[in-house]
């Protein structure tokens, strides 16, 4: 069986440029590259060591935590401003509790309508639906402050995924060391 065909220049340097673009990052993994170009893994790594890329998966992972970090700040602010929307309603519709409640009503005279406004005091269907809108306000303030302090599932996952990084360094250091096999 003769051996696979040379991987012309110009697409190693392809690959590399994709490596150091990509790295780290799902469509950047050594498996999703070489699906990309049709070639081994290992062709993968042998094109990383040739360009200095070997450490671009580490490289690029830290590039995606980064990016992974400034996605949940913006979340978290976009988040606490929904809060404090949501508790500036409650709080303006509670000043509101006791205001007049205008009804509007529509007067056929003919054919001419008019609408008339009669202003009364609220009443207890209009303090119940004010008192659900307001405890519905601060259900979902309340529930926006709960995912903020609830990132345990998050902290383990990241944790778990850093350990099997070092894992994945520690057993290529004993390989890299480890003594060449005799050649017969």
């Amino acid at each position: 069986m003769p051996p696979p065909p040379r991987i012309p220049d110009e697409v190693r340097e392809e690959i590399a440029d994709y490596i150091r673009a990509h790295a780290g990052t799902p469509q950047g993994s050594v498996r999703a590259i070489a699906e990309r170009w049709g070639i081994a893994k290992s062709s993968v790594g042998r094109i990383a060591d040739l360009h200095g890329l070997t450490d671009a998966w580490t490289e690029g992972a830290d590039r995606t935590e980064a990016a992974t970090t400034a996605r949940r700040v913006y979340l978290a602010a976009q988040r606490a401003l929904l809060q404090e929307d949501y508790l500036d309603a409650a709080s303006d519709l509670l000043t509101r509790l006791h205001d007049p409640v205008t009804h509007l009503h529509v007067v056929k005279t003919g054919f001419d309508e008019s609408i008339e406004h009669t202003v009364l005091p609220s009443g207890p269907q209009e303090w119940r639906s004010t008192m659900s809108a307001v405890a519905a306000a601060n259900r979902a303030a309340v529930e926006l402050a709960k995912l903020d302090n609830d990132d345990s599932a998050t902290n383990a996952t990241v944790s778990l995924l850093d350990q099997f990084a070092a894992d994945l360094q520690a057993d290529r250091a004993r390989r890299e060391e480890a003594p060449e096999p005799a050649a017969e």
